[in-house]
């Protein structure tokens, strides 16, 4: 028997503490269960605490941190089926922490990549082994868990996460779920180390000696000279068993909590779920959008607006990795050739010319194309900058005065890196956002990993923070593959790339999903010659750390084999949102190899891969503004409420599209508490039923067309009938 409180609304990455207060007057039954749901009423994970031994009241504590597919969290408390008892329950209560603006890379050691070394770990083993176990009972969560076997009464061992940055001075909590298989071993240590790599200071929590899985968590200030912390995974050197290990967490003094603030016209997309407490009835959908190209490039295939001259020549395959910026008049276009960087300029944004250039402005791709926002005609500042990769494996800054003659931009300091760096200009907190494909440092050296994407900012271009990890593929994008391995290998998603874009009130994320069907070194942790294809999805964040992906459809959908965006897709660091015939319209410039990444002709014959790399085009897809995801009822109705707001407008405006005659979308406002104010609910409410393009149709409420602003912080519920709600905006 069992009885489940009403869905709460959680954000991927927070953790939760849920207890209740019980009384077992009988038996032994009573267990507390923390869920996590995913949209479409699944449970994506779950965590649980028995109740103890002992009679009288007793408190019952269990934690948990939101998987990245989980909007709503439900407290369960529950009686084993094993036993006939009768207990009383009580007070329970929920807590919450913001997300982390710390992680582990690979804490839940999901990655594949050097199966069964645990990838992104180091390990320390003369007692025994750690090693990545993957059946269907091992993980806490997740499909994989590390198993440290200690055979040895006088050796240890250990498993030592990558290093990550921290702050002297600043609180940071360690976590990690354990489960006691046989012996005493086991303990969690939280180190904080120097720059040369010297542990400064240690916490550490050992496992219990009870059954199933526990928490481990540990808590320090990180002293004076710390640059970075790590997490050892330990069996004692006194001890022999076996342990497993999964879902490691940090917590950081710097984790900030939800802000409700919504900037004037800020407009809230459909793409993420940070603005949404609850959904139902609803799917999230998403739409690829039209491929429009260049008709004179018709023959090469839909949607090309750029193709290559001769190969082995100057401008053979182009392909962006690079920007698109406004110029006056018309768009200029940086991109990446197999020579170096390319310009070429567009009036419309369809049809590109290189102007008579017969050479590259730079030898080196670039790694998005930025205008500075203090630069004057005739001032001292560049007008333009950019990153490039260059063989000792850092990003170093270009600065132009013209963006065709470039130079070292020499007190910028670079960044550790690989070959793809993606950079952004931020309007909304004036500051450059470099997403990196990073290989740091660790203590000990470690492989290099897989690929992933991390974040570093600057104000000025030239002074950066350290790097942080931003963004990984995990165990659903690897279930998400269709294309098969070759040679016996069980393919594997990466992150090859992910420019972040400021747009409205979140950046989108467009990461770039490597699916690997076949690697030459994956013990070794290379990045290098793998092959597959590569697909664009899209993703959501405010605070470029923590990311929401509820549909991982293709943002841009991949042609058929044979086409020339069947096989490496990648995006432009910018998107355009323009008007067009006086309607609003956003542009993607992407870029595409016909082939799979590193695939030759030797290793079509070899049977590694199926088509060969080559035929590299750029390309156009062109939606009505923000229209990239929906919540769309079709002949049912469905909800969507929103987390609390405080907007600096009141003017509420929708983007909405019905789905047929019957279609509308009508909006109650509510209190903090979720409650009807008199005046915004739906008696009151007068139904959008047009569709309604950006910057969308005004809400009204009967003859009120603003929103209440003496209720403090307030919610929207939107009710939609057969249609499509992509986003809203308050002004």
């Amino acid at each position: 028997m069992s009885l489940r409180s009403a869905p709460v609304a959680v954000l991927p990455g927070e953790r939760l503490t849920a207890s209740a207060w019980l009384n077992r007057i009988s038996g032994s039954g009573g267990w507390l269960y923390l869920e996590f749901w995913r949209a479409d009423g699944t449970r994506t994970s779950a965590f649980s605490a028995p109740a103890g031994g002992m009679s009288g009241w007793q408190q019952v504590t269990i934690q948990g941190v939101t998987p990245n597919d989980a909007i709503t969290a439900t407290v369960l408390a529950y009686s084993s089926f094993a036993d006939a008892a009768t207990t009383v329950w009580d007070d329970v209560e929920l807590v919450s922490r913001a997300p982390g603006q710390r992680r582990v890379p690979n804490a839940g050691f999901e990655e594949p990549r050097e199966n069964p070394k645990p990838t992104e770990w180091s390990v320390d083993a003369p007692g025994g082994s750690a090693t990545v176990v993957n059946t269907a009972t091992a993980a806490h969560t997740g499909v994989r868990a590390l198993q440290i076997v200690d055979v040895s009464s006088s050796a240890e061992v250990s498993a030592l996460s990558r290093a990550v940055p921290v702050s002297p001075g600043e609180t940071a909590t360690a976590s990690v779920w354990a489960r006691r298989i046989s012996g005493t071993t086991g303990t969690l240590y939280l180190e904080f180390r120097d720059a040369a790599g010297v542990r400064l200071a240690a916490v550490t929590d050992d496992v219990d000696g009870v059954s199933g899985w526990q928490q481990l968590g540990v808590t320090g200030t990180a002293p004076a000279r710390t640059t970075t912390l790590t997490v050892r995974l330990y069996s004692r050197q006194s001890s022999r068993g076996t342990t497993m290990w999964d879902d490691v967490t940090l917590q950081s003094s710097l984790d900030r909590p939800y802000d409700p603030a919504l900037a004037r016209d800020a407009v809230v997309l459909a793409v993420g779920d940070q603005r949404i407490e609850t959904y139902s009835g609803l799917s999230r959908v998403m739409h690829p959008g039209t491929k429009d190209g260049d008709p004179a490039q018709a023959h090469v295939g839909a949607g090309v607006v750029l193709t290559g001259t001769a190969a082995g020549t100057w401008d053979a395959n182009p392909r962006i990795s690079g920007s698109v910026l406004p110029e006056d008049p018309g768009y200029r276009m940086w991109y990446t050739t197999s020579s170096g960087t390319a310009l070429a300029t567009s009036v419309d944004g369809r049809v590109w010319s290189r102007d008579g250039r017969t050479t590259t402005v730079t030898t080196n791709g670039n790694g998005g194309v930025v205008r500075s926002p203090t630069w004057t005609p005739g001032g001292t500042e560049p007008q333009y900058f950019t990153s490039r990769s260059t063989s000792d494996f850092r990003y170093h800054a270009l600065q132009s005065a013209d963006g065709i003659s470039w130079n070292a931009l020499t007190d910028s300091m670079p960044l550790n890196g690989w070959d793809v760096v993606n950079v952004t200009w931020d309007p909304a907190t004036q500051r450059f956002v470099a997403m990196l494909k990073y290989y740091p440092v660790s203590y000990p050296q470690v492989p290099t990993g897989p690929r992933t994407v991390w974040v570093s900012t600057s104000v000025d271009y030239r002074t950066w923070t350290t790097p942080q990890p931003a963004f990984a593929a995990d165990h659903f994008d690897n279930e998400l593959i269709t294309d098969a391995g070759t040679h016996g290998v069980t393919p594997w998603s990466e992150i090859y790339g992910m420019p972040a874009i400021r747009h409205g009130d979140q950046y989108l994320g467009l990461p770039w999903v490597f699916d690997v069907i076949h690697s030459p070194n994956p013990v070794q942790g290379d990045p290098g010659f793998d092959k597959g294809r590569q697909k664009i999805q899209l993703a959501a964040s405010r605070d470029l750390v923590n990311w929401s992906r509820p549909n991982r459809d293709e943002l841009v959908a991949r042609g058929p084999e044979g086409s020339w965006d069947w096989g490496f897709n990648l995006t432009s660091t910018t998107m355009q949102t323009v008007t067009v015939d006086g309607q609003q319209q956003t542009w993607l410039y992407y870029g595409s190899f016909s082939g799979e990444h590193s695939c030759l002709a030797a290793n079509v014959a070899a049977g590694d891969c199926r088509v060969a790399y080559g035929r590299s085009n750029i390309g156009r897809v062109v939606w009505p503004a923000d229209r990239f995801v929906s919540f769309q009822a079709a002949s049912d109705v469905g909800t969507v409420t929103t987390r609390p707001l405080a907007p600096a407008g009141n003017r509420l405006a929708v983007n909405f599209e019905p789905g047929g005659p019957d279609g509308s979308l009508i909006v109650e406002v509510l209190d903090l508490a979720g409650n009807p104010i008199p005046g915004y609910d739906t008696g009151a409410a007068t139904p959008v039923t047009a569709d309604s393009l950006a910057p969308g149709a005004i809400v009204r409420w009967g003859e009120k067309t603003t929103l209440p602003t003496d209720v403090g912080p307030l919610r929207l519920r939107f009710t939609v009938t057969n249609g499509d709600l992509y986003a809203f905006t308050i002004n």
